[in-house]
């Protein structure tokens, strides 16, 4: 099975691609770096990032895409941006996986009581590893 974890955030989409054989978990992100979307005022902007979007996920060519859950009433700090919502959409409507949501506090839960065994490339991909780890481990 091969998984795709992503952490929106912000205005990046943040990706780790897992996947499982027999019983190893491997990480065959590579050198993947963010996806950013610039000015989405832009209507050719949304697109050229949807396109690369969808590049990127037709080359890890993934079962599962898994979106970690972001609080649509959360306030402050915790608040999600605008744009974040638009490229949630856009992630949704890729046809060629299925695409799932996780709460953050169901990752909390699980990280309390079992151990993340694999390590990002970059920091910067953390969540999204937790998130696809976490898939892979239950379901």
């Amino acid at each position: 099975m091969k998984v795709l974890g992503v952490e929106i955030f912000g205005r990046e989409v943040r990706i780790v691609a897992l996947e499982q054989n027999a019983n190893d978990i491997v990480d065959y992100t590579e050198k993947y770096k963010p996806i950013a979307l610039e000015d989405d005022e832009i209507s050719n902007n949304v697109i050229l990032f949807k396109n690369t979007l969808f590049s990127v996920f037709d080359n890890f060519a993934p079962n599962e895409i898994v979106i970690k859950y972001r609080n649509p009433k959360g306030k402050g700090l915790h608040a999600p941006s605008p744009i974040s919502f638009k490229i949630e959409g856009l992630i949704q409507i890729y046809s060629e996986a299925k695409v799932s949501f996780v709460f953050p506090a169901t990752l909390a839960a699980y990280y309390k009581k079992n151990k993340l065994e694999l390590k990002p490339s970059f920091g910067y991909q953390n969540e999204a590893l937790k998130t696809a780890y976490h898939f892979i481990k239950t379901n």
